[in-house]
């Protein structure tokens, strides 16, 4: 784990072996039919409510805030959306958080990577998390996948 990181997770109230409970998070994401994997599970377990503040990389006068509250998230993009997703990337995907200042709803897949998500736009933030929110907090150009309705 980079050293940046761990950094900003401490700050959020993360330590090794931090386990929170899930159920309220595992109920809503099976009633909006959510494949919840065991990486996911994990996840949630892990990082479930930490609320993540970093400076905007692109804008060093503003702070951006990553949730990680599926519930909240997913009060933000239609359930439908994120199937285009899973068809396109063909793989489950579990909302796991967002960033809203910059409308992004943050996935994880099922082989465990990271992605964010803004209606036709889909970006792979990382192969897991800790990559993921390195790419965010440093500002790393990463590619912009359109995704198109069928």
């Amino acid at each position: 784990m980079e050293d940046k990181v761990r950094d900003l997770l401490q700050k959020a109230g993360w330590f090794k072996g931090r386990e929170v409970d899930i159920s309220e998070y595992f109920n809503f994401l099976n009633y909006e039919e959510y494949y919840v994997f065991e990486s996911a599970v994990d996840f949630l377990k892990e990082y479930g409510g930490l609320i993540i503040q970093f400076e905007n990389p692109r804008r060093s006068d503003s702070y951006l805030t990553l949730t990680i509250n599926p519930i909240d998230a997913a009060s933000s993009i239609f359930r439908e959306v994120s199937k285009r997703y899973e068809r396109y990337c063909n793989e489950s995907f579990v909302i796991v958080g967002e960033i809203p200042l910059m409308d992004m709803t943050w996935y994880i897949s099922s082989s465990g990577a990271f992605y964010g998500g803004n209606d036709d736009f889909l970006i792979r933030l990382g192969d897991d998390f800790c990559q993921a929110l390195y790419n965010i907090a440093s500002g790393v150009e990463l590619e912009v996948i359109t995704v198109e309705d069928e």
